[in-house]
């Protein structure tokens, strides 16, 4: 079998049949050096990657059969096309070429380059780009060397670190995804770079490492947990007028930090009965999950950890989702091309997490958002640069149209039309929520209106008098016990 050593996932499978994309390309052995060089540079000017010489790009398995120590010739050639060599980890693959003759392939892992750009003798930079990689010209390098001191950014010893800090049961997550179970875990940090040893002889987190594997980042870095906030109504109001229904905060490494927050998230969101064109009532989400999770997950990857007075908010209102991630656009993405420009500002970040399964490789993400808001006939999502460098990506549902038709439909119910105008904002709340869901339990009610187990069985004692619901269970004190509307 073919596999890698560097990196166990590099397998024949992947080689040959993987898309070409941000972090693999493949190459005819007969290329040239100088071309080779720019792929390179490339990959080094963005997030590294793989560079696998002797597999066309269909997948054959050509080999170096027809070019004789070539491989050797790029290796030690590197520097007559390049200023300055990128760290690159070379391995050769035995295979059987497309002739069936004993052969090889070479993979060249290229590491990014953090604090400077890597150009060719002839000043030329290049840049990976999805599957592509391109030249670019005076403005865009410019932009490029503005931000290479955040790339190093991940890279910084936190000298306030220590082992101790680490979550064993993250990296124990962490190591089963790549497969190195069978490693020790320090070792396996060691490796990927998220523990390093200092000069005065202790071993430290990099950032990285700490915002990835600390217990709790936020102990170090405060900025780095994730706030969500549920409102009632369309803004936020102060003092006496306060109007906050949830405020949770997450503290815990990214990976699980961004998990916790989606179930939190899941919790406050509304399902909506919708009428389908064969006239069946069916679910439908406040928003389609895919787009605040991503819009979540992109927020927890791509910040600017540098920026210490500002961590993650999600506020969900009444009508609309805004996630607020600290942080200006990285490198050459913009508000009008960032549906199909990608670059990571955190690329150790980045690729853990499409380790972890929390992304993907392809710049997929940003315009499937635009798709799902589209196909669930909601308004297209908007990002904005906000005052303070704050990227804001506001969601918005269908609130007072799906409003409206909910109470016109539960007006319909003659006792509820009865004594509708007479019911609290809270009463007309619960009775929509229940209406959604179906049947609720007692938790459901206090989960979703933020009040006390009194307040929630006197509302729903109140309901029962009225007429309006009824209970489900084995009996009265069925600790299971469910409402409903009759």
């Amino acid at each position: 079998m073919i596999q890698s050593k560097i990196n166990p996932e590099v397998e024949e499978n992947f080689l040959k049949f993987s898309k070409e994309s941000q972090k693999l390309d493949r190459k005819s052995a007969k290329i040239d050096i100088k071309n080779i060089a720019n792929h390179i540079a490339g990959f080094a000017n963005a997030d590294g990657g793989i560079l696998v010489i002797g597999i066309k790009d269909d997948g054959t398995l050509e080999g170096f059969e027809n070019y004789e120590n070539k491989d050797n010739e790029i290796l030690s050639n590197l520097s007559n096309f390049l200023k300055t060599v990128p760290e690159i980890k070379s391995e050769k693959l035995n295979i059987l070429n497309s002739n069936g003759k004993e052969d090889f392939i070479l993979l060249l892992f290229v590491e990014t380059s953090y604090n400077s750009l890597i150009r060719n003798v002839r000043d030329e930079v290049y840049l990976r780009r999805g599957d592509s990689t391109i030249k670019l010209n005076d403005d865009e390098i410019q932009i490029l060397k503005v931000d290479r001191p955040e790339l190093s950014y991940e890279n910084q010893l936190v000298l306030e670190s220590s082992i101790s800090d680490i979550d064993e049961e993250m990296v124990n997550i962490y190591i089963n995804k790549i497969g190195a179970a069978d490693k020790d875990f320090l070792d396996v940090l060691r490796a990927k770079g998220f523990l390093k040893k200092a000069k005065n002889g202790n071993e430290y987190l990099t950032n990285a490492g700490v915002i990835l594997f600390a217990k709790d980042p936020s102990v170090i870095f405060p900025c780095t947990r994730i706030r969500v906030v549920k409102y009632e109504g369309t803004y936020a109001k102060t003092g006496e007028n306060l109007n906050t229904i949830k405020d949770e905060s997450f503290r815990m490494p990214l990976y699980k930090a961004i998990l916790s927050a989606q179930n939190f998230i899941r919790t406050q969101l509304r399902d909506f009965n919708h009428l389908t064109s064969e006239g069946i009532f069916e679910k439908v989400p406040e928003y389609p999950e895919f787009a605040w999770i991503e819009g979540l997950t992109n927020a927890g990857i791509h910040r600017n950890y540098a920026m210490q007075g500002e961590h993650i908010k999600i506020f969900i209102f009444d009508d609309r989702m805004e996630i607020r991630s600290p942080g200006k656009l990285a490198g050459l993405v913009t508000l009008e091309n960032m549906k199909n420009v990608r670059y990571a500002r955190n690329p150790k970040i980045s690729e853990t997490m499409a380790q972890l399964g929390l992304v993907k490789e392809l710049n997929e993400g940003v315009s499937r958002i635009y798709e799902e808001m589209e196909r669930f006939f909601l308004e297209s999502p908007k990002y904005e640069i906000t005052q303070g460098d704050i990227l804001k990506l506001t969601l918005k549902n269908n609130y007072i149209m799906r409003d409206t038709r909910e109470t016109e439909t539960l007006r319909k119910n003659d006792g509820i039309n009865e004594i509708w105008e007479h019911l609290s904002p809270l009463q007309k709340d619960v009775i929509q929520y229940i209406s959604n869901k179906g049947a609720v339990n007692t938790n459901d009610l206090i989960n979703y209106t933020n009040r006390s187990k009194p307040t929630v069985l006197k509302i729903l004692k109140d309901f029962e008098n009225m007429h309006l619901i009824e209970w489900i269970g084995t009996n009265e004190y069925d600790p299971k016990k469910k409402y409903r509307l009759k």
